[in-house]
């Protein structure tokens, strides 16, 4: 319950029993809450082209796998599951997995894939036939499965299925420019380092037809080496060890040079790939290959391509005999450029080949577009979208019927800008059709982006004839739905799902509270959500907390229900509510899904376009409620909301109190630059490389918080993993010298053998995150006795 401003408000006092708080805490954590919900999605595998799909869904006894008719939503179970597993338990000489691993279920056949095996079981009389798979750990397999590659000594080898020995395919490699191999820019190059098996290659792309292989490997051999320190060895043993990956800092005039080639496993004949001279090839970040789509005769393939700092991007027609690449669509861009709005989003260009055309994003009217080109010159041919919002994702295009569809959302003329809907629109011009009314954000599976990335048609939301659309839908306070409609009209055909909460209800959660304020600027309208802690006493104040990331990549207070339950970053915001805290998050400027303008206010600036909103957007609800208590804030974040909560106390010391900053880049010229969301460092006259080691890019002067530690007033907490390769350790000691220097005091957290993921894993990091802000803000103490634990997901389906 929400209470009004009083005359006289008090200050909240600590639960009287903390350890009660700390287990409710407990509870409602993200990590903890993982199989909470039953059918909160669904993933359908259409069948015959779309007149059919089946689905798995969370029954009250376990799995089950129902079998839908597209035109009327008539479904049945699919099959028994016991007697299915019994079927498959009579041929097998290992144990079933706990879930079935069904693949597929075409009429009377149901197929499990046990890794080493594949089972077919035919229904009619619970027959199944096991076919062994071979074992080839570190073989990356073309799709027919004739043959396949691994890294032997730098280079490849061709291994054909069977006994047929293997044979080497290249004969360059080399050290630090090896094939198939992750370059020290990859964030898991220790990983890889560290594994005791053999590991697929990276970095390739293998035709439909298994005939060629699109290759990039990077010369890092001018890079000088970047050390990280493992001072609890796996292995057991107490010499610490010593990983050193190739990785350049902001400033290395060496930043290593990416080669792509076409190989032809066939004719055994290696092309170099031309790229023009200032380019690059993109590698989109779900897939460490730059190829999205081959052609069907096998002569070209396209890609993305883009200047460094994407100030200009296009797309990228390969010659795949003589390497030779021409640039369509070129345009250059204000900021930095993108393919999706959401750079961690499969790109929105699609080539449609059998009419020569292809379709194209772009943000050159302030709102993420998209645009059909001419495959062959690169000419706008139209403009497919023109609603003022951002289109999020390409979730398919029927080529035959030449209609396409897609979600968009931003648009400030909704309830919420951050809702999504569905529409389809026609490559032959035409107003978009909303296809998904109802408020909230609604999810569903996209087609693959083209032949030569991950995925299939048959698991996405569209069915392949076009004809029918499969999507779950929800908003904060409102759990998931999933519906089959139409993708004609939108006419609902059926509700398949509605998420089952009452397990997640029992946990205590509670959903937050939409809300909506002014930014910094006294003009731009932005939104957040708020946790609110139990039991809220009128006339009472609770102190804050900031959850921030305020990165120019994601949003952080997404409306949707599968969100709020469990957010990726920040993390444990019900929990923190739990404890006795308000926990804020905003979207600020700077942030993506609305207008490109909103999302460019990051660019140069970084966060403080974001940092301001925050405090602004506190201070209001801080007036609206009545309950907020602005002496005691705090803030914290996780990797870039690691640099914006150390930066928040910094910058803000009057008003954050207490900060918690984990895993943060807190200075920019320590580390390896992220030129695809930040700009390219000048050094003065245009110079991209320093002129020194010490120096520092003029653009990136005023974002140094080195030289503001001086300014720390409030309590501080640093935290950091030794092994953490998106921002490695040494920035974040670098700042804890400058408050040495400053003679200000500091915490600090240091986990061993930790990589960048540890504040979603590690239940140590997650109970100190709590104590530092019960102790210092909450004015409380910890419970001693008390020890978090962390559950691994009990389902990777259906949430």
């Amino acid at each position: 319950m929400l209470w009004p401003a009083v005359a006289a408000a008090t200050p909240a006092q600590p639960p009287q029993d903390l350890a009660e708080a700390y287990t409710r805490a407990a509870r409602v954590l993200d990590g903890n809450l993982a199989g909470r919900m039953r059918n909160a999605a669904v993933a359908p595998h259409w069948i015959e082209g779309g007149d059919r799909f089946w689905y798995r869904r969370d029954g009250a006894e376990g799995p089950e796998w129902v079998v839908v008719e597209s035109a009327t939503g008539a479904s049945r179970q699919a099959f028994d599951p016991a007697r299915l597993r019994a079927a498959a338990a009579r041929v097998l000489d290992t144990a079933l997995p706990e879930a079935l691993p069904v693949t597929a279920i075409d009429g009377d056949e149901v197929r499990l894939d046990l890794g080493h095996q594949v089972l077919r079981c035919t229904l009619a009389d619970d027959t199944c036939v096991a076919t062994p798979r071979a074992a080839s750990p570190g073989v990356l397999w073309s799709a027919d499965g004739r043959h396949g590659v691994f890294v032997r000594d730098h280079d490849l080898w061709l291994q054909p299925q069977g006994d047929a020995p293997a044979v080497a395919l290249t004969d360059d490699g080399v050290a630090h420019f090896a094939y198939g191999t992750a370059p020290g820019t990859s964030l898991f190059a220790i990983p890889r380092m560290r594994a005791t098996q053999p590991l697929p290659p990276v970095g390739l792309s293998w035709s439909p037809d298994g005939t060629r292989l699109m290759s990039v490997r990077v010369d890092e051999r001018a890079v000088p080496a970047y050390p990280f320190l493992e001072s609890v060895p796996q292995d057991g043993s107490y010499r610490p060890k010593v990983w050193a990956p190739r990785i350049p800092l902001m400033g290395d005039a060496e930043r290593g040079i990416p080669e792509v080639a076409v190989l032809d496993v066939v004719a055994r004949r290696q092309q170099r790939v031309e790229v023009p001279d200032g380019w690059e090839l993109y590698q989109p970040v779900f897939q460490a290959h730059p190829v999205f789509h081959w052609s069907t005769d096998g002569r070209r393939a396209w890609s993305l391509a883009a200047t460094r700092g994407m100030r200009e991007i296009a797309l990228a027609e390969i010659d795949l005999d003589s390497g030779a690449v021409r640039l369509l669509a070129r345009e250059a861009v204000a900021g930095v450029g993108r393919f999706n709005a959401f750079v961690y989003s499969p790109p929105n260009v699609r080539i449609l080949e059998a009419s020569g055309e292809a379709v194209w994003f772009s943000e050159r009217d302030d709102w993420g577009q998209l645009y059909l080109i001419d495959l062959e010159t690169g000419a706008v041919k139209r403009r497919l979208t023109d609603d003022p919002r951002t289109v999020r994702d390409v979730i398919g295009v029927d080529e035959t019927r030449r209609r396409l569809f897609y979600t968009a959302g931003g648009s400030e003329r909704d309830p919420d800008p951050y809702y999504v809907r569905a529409y389809s629109v026609s490559l032959d011009g035409g107003a978009s059709q909303l296809l998904t009314p109802e408020d909230g954000v609604h999810l569903m599976g996209r087609a693959p982006i083209g032949n030569g990335a991950p995925g299939t048609a048959t698991t996405a939301g569209v069915s392949p004839d076009g004809a029918w659309l499969l999507h779950t839908y929800s908003h904060f306070d409102q759990p998931p739905v999933t519906v089959l409609r139409s993708a004609d009209d939108g006419r609902v055909v059926r509700t398949l799902e509605t998420a089952e909460v009452s397990a997640l209800a029992a946990t205590g959660w509670r959903a937050p509270t939409r809300v909506q304020m002014v930014s910094a600027d006294g003009v731009t309208p932005i939104w957040g959500s708020v946790y609110f802690p139990p039991d809220m006493q009128p006339g009472r104040t609770y102190p804050v907390i900031n959850a921030i990331y305020a990165g120019p990549q994601v949003i952080n207070a997404v409306p949707s229900y599968q969100e709020a339950v469990a957010t990726l970053n920040p993390r444990s915001r019900a929990s923190l509510a739990e404890l006795g805290f308000i926990v804020v998050t905003i979207d600020g400027r700077g942030t993506p899904g609305r207008s490109k303008t909103f999302n460019n206010a990051s660019y140069a600036e970084f966060a403080e376009p974001a940092l301001a909103d925050h405090v602004a957007g506190i201070r209001q609800l801080a007036e609206r409620y009545g309950s907020l208590d602005l002496d005691r804030v705090g803030i914290y974040g996780h990797s870039f909301g690691g640099y914006t909560s150390a930066r928040g106390i910094l910058t803000y010391p009057d008003f954050f109190k207490v900060a918690v900053s984990s895993a943060g880049p807190h200075n920019f010229q320590g580390f390896y630059p992220v030129e695809s969301l930040f700009p390219v460092p000048d050094y003065g006259d245009g110079r991209t490389a320093a002129p020194d080691p010490q120096a520092i890019p003029d653009n990136y002067a005023d974002l140094d918080m080195l030289p503001l530690a001086e300014r720390l007033t409030g309590k501080l907490l640093l935290v950091y993993g030794e092994l953490d390769e998106n921002a490695p350790p040494a920035v974040t000691l670098q700042l804890v010298d400058a408050l040495i220097r400053a003679n200000k005091p500091y915490d600090l957290m240091y986990l061993p053998n930790r990589d960048h993921g540890f504040f979603r894993t590690d239940a140590y990091y997650t109970q100190r995150m709590w104590d530092y802000f019960v102790e210092h803000l909450l004015g409380g103490t910890p419970p001693a006795d008390f020890r978090l634990e962390l559950e691994p997901p009990t389902s990777a389906f259906g949430f």
